[in-house]
């Protein structure tokens, strides 16, 4: 299969476009797994802050259980206490006025009556304070327990932006994968489908040449590996049979001319030379040789096509009206043949090719 400037630019293309891919495909790999690291990290402050507020939640319960429990008995000592304590004052001002009565025996009566409201009123308060320390106790457990849960809620908030960030970075990166991927998917189809238009070509290439070879009856074993060339002048040149490759050293070489006829004829390492021509192209060669520059010109203002003799052939001329090319011109059927009056050819050919002055 021959060299093929758009197969070799698709293939570079599709080369490129993977090699980017797979940098895009690092990139998303990178960015997942530091996406999977934050989500990881996000998990695990979210475990973190669901113990602190767990504990800090019990220690609420307990607080509000103790305030719930305590709170009607501190109110019932609190009543107490204001009684107990009216009660004292009321007993020591009775106490006073009957000692200013000079009733000893009430005031002393008055007086311990006091005494034991104020004994009432402070086992009240004593106990009163007993059940507050409790539930301060309570409250300031529930208060330890806040600042861990507040900070674990903080690491937590900061882990979860980090895992956003992270995310929206991986997914970034796996559209820029998606786009890099189907753009070498283009690519890649691009390319096979120049691939097999080139394959189909060079079969058919190959088909072409072998018919070229078989119709030039170039020998079986090397039809299937022939290299042919065109001339300027159509005939094919087929090659075959060398060193390596088809033209290789020691190569044969046929040509088949334009109208399917063989004009040489080499076999792999056969010697070069004019004995391979066969005779018809001998015969072409040799008039191409005495005939050797074909020209145009007019006569009388008529274009014309013409050769001049040389080499013992002078004074002689092909000669055709209008412009014709030379491989049409050099053929028998071509031209008048203008002789010098001697020879074999006396002067001349006249098959109506040319028709201006002078013509026969």
């Amino acid at each position: 299969m021959g060299k093929d400037a758009e197969l070799d630019r698709l293939k570079s293309v599709q080369d490129e476009k993977y090699h980017a891919k797979q940098r895009a495909y690092e990139v998303q790999d990178s960015a997942w797994k530091e996406r999977s690291a934050a989500k990881d990290k996000m998990n695990a402050a979210y475990d973190e802050k669901q113990r602190a507020y767990e504990a800090q939640n019990s220690a609420w319960e307990r607080y509000q259980s103790v305030r719930s429990s305590l709170g009607s008995r501190i109110d019932s000592l609190k009543s107490q206490q204001e009684q107990a304590y009216q009660n004292m004052k009321r007993a020591f001002d009775n106490a006073s006025s009957a000692h200013s009565s000079r009733d000893g025996a009430g005031a002393r009566r008055y007086a311990d009556e006091g005494h034991s409201y104020k004994a009432e009123a402070q086992r009240c308060t004593n106990e009163r304070r007993g059940l507050v320390d409790q539930i301060h106790s309570a409250k300031a457990e529930f208060e330890r327990y806040k600042a861990p849960f507040q900070a674990a809620k903080s690491k937590f908030s900061d882990a979860k932006r980090e895992f956003e960030n992270a995310k929206a970075k991986h997914e970034r990166a796996r559209d820029e994968f998606r786009q890099a991927k189907k753009e070498f998917d283009t690519a890649k189809d691009a390319f096979k489908s120049r691939l097999e238009k080139v394959k189909a070509d060079s079969a058919k290439h190959r088909a072409d040449n072998r018919a070229i070879a078989v119709k030039a009856g170039v020998p079986a074993q090397y039809v299937d590996n022939v290299w042919v060339k065109q001339d300027k002048d159509d005939n094919y040149n087929i090659y075959f049979g060398g060193i390596g490759q088809p033209d290789g050293e020691g190569h044969g070489h046929y040509v088949l001319s334009a109208i399917g006829k063989v004009t040489y004829a080499r076999d792999p390492h056969e010697e070069h030379g004019s004995h391979n021509y066969t005779e018809q192209e001998k015969k072409q060669n040799h008039n191409r040789s005495k005939f050797p520059e074909v020209q145009h010109g007019s006569i009388d203002g008529e274009p014309v096509t013409f050769a001049l003799g040389v080499e013992g052939r002078e004074g002689e001329t092909y000669l055709a009206d209008g412009i014709e090319e030379e491989r049409e011109f050099r053929k028998s059927t071509g031209h008048d043949h203008y002789g010098s009056g001697e020879g074999p050819n006396d002067n001349g050919t006249d098959r109506g090719k040319y028709t201006g002055p002078g013509s026969k």
